[in-house]
């Protein structure tokens, strides 16, 4: 059952993930809120940017946990959390592989402490909800 919910998930996604996001932005463009136009377009971006980060944990938990890390004492596939808190909770507990270090080390170039940000950044969310 899970595969058939995946396909049309995905198929659904295809079809109507477009339309949405144009929704949004036609929206948010002529709600006259022009004041606030770049603040809630970056906000709805970066969501869409967490989504798919989490997504990514999920799909690529095998190969990542394989690849970034030394043990699976905190794993990647939680689908509540980003690639980039896992990475930082491995940092924490220095099990993340040669491979991983270096893709923290370009997270950490491009945006500094960016990995044990995220983990703060998740944190702060689960105790506000």
């Amino acid at each position: 059952m899970g595969v058939i919910l995946f396909l049309i998930a995905l198929f659904l996604s295809v079809l109507t993930l477009p339309f949405g996001m144009v929704y949004t932005l036609l929206k948010c463009l002529f709600s006259f809120r022009f004041k606030h136009l770049w603040k809630l377009t970056n906000r709805y971006f970066l969501k869409l940017a967490v989504s798919i980060d989490q997504l990514g944990n999920v799909a690529m938990q095998e190969l990542f946990n394989d690849l970034l890390i030394t043990d699976k004492t905190y794993p990647f596939g939680n689908e509540d959390e980003t690639i980039s808190s896992v990475i930082g909770k491995n940092l924490k507990y220095g099990k993340l592989s040669k491979v991983g270090r270096f893709l923290n080390a370009i997270l950490d170039f491009l945006d500094p402490n960016h990995s044990l940000n995220s983990i703060e950044l998740l944190e702060k969310k689960i105790r506000k909800n």
